[in-house]
């Protein structure tokens, strides 16, 4: 079996504003992420929250649940779709490397 777990993974410290672990964050404002709304582009993916700081995963492989049609294999345009997941896009957010599409459990591995 294949693992992209860990490889190239950075992770930088944010402060947070009402971010929950385990979904995609955007930018709130200087420093400061906030849970990915619909549509949003993603800063990454938030690892832990304490204190009012976030552990942010920006770049490296992750596996996220999506909504919608499955996002293609190669490189893909993705948003945030608003419910701790992505959905493919068209137009705005941006092209992520996709390695890994289960359809049978709604998910995709990429690398951010």
């Amino acid at each position: 079996m294949v693992s992209f777990e860990g490889i190239e993974m950075a992770v930088v410290t944010f402060q947070e504003k009402d971010v929950t672990a385990g979904v995609p964050v955007a930018m709130d404002s200087d420093g400061t992420v906030k849970n990915a709304g619909s549509g949003a582009a993603l800063v990454g993916l938030a690892l832990n929250v304490r204190g009012g700081c976030a552990a942010v995963q920006v770049k490296g492989y992750a596996q996220l649940p999506y909504t919608g049609t499955a996002p293609a294999l190669g490189w893909s345009r993705l948003t945030a779709d608003g419910s701790g997941g992505v959905t493919a896009a068209s137009s705005g957010g941006r092209e992520y490397l996709v390695v890994q599409v289960d359809s049978d459990n709604k998910t995709v591995g990429l690398f951010l």
